[in-house]
């Protein structure tokens, strides 16, 4: 009986362990997040205003009829968008966010 109680004394020293270790490394990275707020959103916004202007420099499809420079410019422009997709799917997601924190702000 002894031994039952001295096990579930050292299994409940060991969960706390875990879950104060735990939270820490959440509050560093959540701190490491904040603190990189502006160069995400700066990124961002670089992303999206290359993607439109590599759309207005090709709208006549010049570079991509060229072999050499059409390859380059194709797949830059595979990049630039599928970037712009990923920061538009992680945008609606932090508006989301946002609108239920103001929405739990205001009560």
């Amino acid at each position: 009986m002894e031994f039952l109680v001295v096990f579930l004394i050292l299994l409940l020293l060991g969960a706390g362990y875990v879950i104060y270790n735990l939270y820490t490394k959440y509050a560093q990275l959540e701190s490491i997040a904040q603190e990189n707020v502006d160069f995400i959103m700066s990124m961002r916004n670089r992303v999206l205003s290359q993607q439109s202007y590599l759309k207005q420099l090709d709208r006549k499809g010049a570079f991509e009829s060229d072999d050499e420079t059409g390859y380059f410019f194709k797949e830059l422009k595979k990049i630039i968008n599928d970037i712009a997709v990923y920061i538009d799917v992680e945008q609606e997601q932090d508006e989301q966010q946002n609108d239920v924190r103001g929405t739990i702000e205001r009560f």
